[in-house]
Formats: C-alpha cells, structure tokens, sequence
C-alpha cells in the first residue's frame, strides 16, 4: 500500500491480531506490519472499541484467555492507536447501505466508513468482502 494510507478496520481483522489462539491470517500479518512501519493509518467506527471489549470479555467465558491475557490484550489494542470515528451524522447514509446490501447495522458503518473515506476496508468477514 502506498505511504501514509488510510485504511477502515474491522474487529475481525482487529480480533485476528488480538487472540493467541487465532489462526493469523496472511493479511492480517502484513496490515499490522505495515502499521507499525507507519505506511498506513488505521480507522474504524467508533463501533469497534466496544465491539473489542465485549469479544474480549466473551473470550474469557469460554476459557480460551484468561483475566491477564484479556487485559495484555485489550492494551495491545489500545496501543495500535486506531483512530475511531463518531458517525452520528451518517445514520441515513448506514441505514440505506444495510438495506442496500442486507447487512447489519454494525457491518454497514464500517462499509459506509469506508466508502465515505474512499478508504479500504479490511475485513476477514466473507460476506463484507463481496459488498
């Protein structure tokens, strides 16, 4: 990707990163080198940050992390300094992309982001990569 690009994130790809037991998957491997060389800025809907949270919480349910490996984890997130974005603003614009292409209204403001930034929008999430 060309220097200083911005790129919308979603928590799978976040989540692919986060979780030890998480098969890496070659893309997400190569965005967050790519961060930390600097040559992209990642955003993503003020959504994710919860999104984050509430994954992680669920991970400690099911006994695949512990209280440790989900605060260690949650401060690597916090650390990718992901800029998040307010979209109150766009509601109209999300409500029509989740009709549009029968998503939820989680997944249409990261598409929405996306198209409203003229950004890339990662995903690992099959069904976002065929909107």
């Amino acid at each position: 990707m060309a220097e200083n690009t911005k790129v919308v994130v979603d928590a799978s790809v976040v989540l692919n990163w986060l979780l030890p037991d998480e098969k890496k998957a070659e893309k997400t491997n190569r965005i967050f080198d790519e961060l930390h060389q600097k040559k992209i800025h990642l955003i993503a809907p003020a959504l994710l940050f919860y999104e984050i949270i509430n994954a992680l919480k669920s991970t400690g349910l099911r006994k695949r992390m512990n209280p440790g490996e989900i605060i260690e984890a949650m401060a690597v997130f916090l650390d990718l300094k992901i800029k998040l974005i307010t979209q109150e603003d766009r509601g109209m614009e999300i409500i029509k992309t989740a009709l549009k292409f029968n998503l939820t209204g989680y997944d249409a403001a990261y598409v929405q982001l996306a198209k409203d930034l003229r950004a890339k929008l990662l995903t690992l999430d099959k069904r976002l990569l065929l909107k």
